[in-house]
């Protein structure tokens, strides 16, 4: 099923965002500075302050992302929406991370408002799913 791919994708954005986010942190602090109490506060300036926005959006992405796709998974919802969503999603938010960490904004923007447009497409299915595909009359 398709929408496993949602699922991975956001788990596997969340965690190579945090790793770069971690590895541009050792590059420019050092490895010594990993083992303190952090209490001088990282950068928000320049790719550090990217990728810590890029983190922290894509954790919120797959909040929102993550309760429907389950949903559809278990109802095992592969009509066309869902499929063309889920891919839609998934190139949008690989747009959006990589975008974002070279800072070309207007791109950025535009990935970000096609993930959330996925979000909430996946999320009306989801909807739709749980209710049981009821009739509108």
């Amino acid at each position: 099923m398709l929408i496993s791919t949602v699922l991975l994708a956001a788990g596997g954005l969340v965690f190579v965002s945090a790793a770069v986010q971690h590895l541009n942190t050792i590059g420019s602090k050092g490895i010594a500075f990993v083992f303190t109490d952090r209490s001088s506060p990282l950068s928000r300036e320049g790719f550090a302050g990217r990728a810590a926005r890029t983190l922290q959006n894509n954790l919120e992405s797959a909040a929102m992302i993550v309760p429907a796709a389950v949903i559809l998974l278990v109802a095992k919802a592969d009509s066309l929406i869902v499929i063309a969503a889920s891919l839609t999603y998934v190139a949008a938010r690989v747009g959006f991370t990589v975008s974002y960490w070279s800072g070309v904004n207007t791109a950025r923007s535009f990935f970000w408002g096609v993930g959330m447009a996925m979000i909430a497409l996946l999320s009306i299915n989801a909807a739709w799913s749980a209710a049981g595909g009821l009739d509108i009359p």
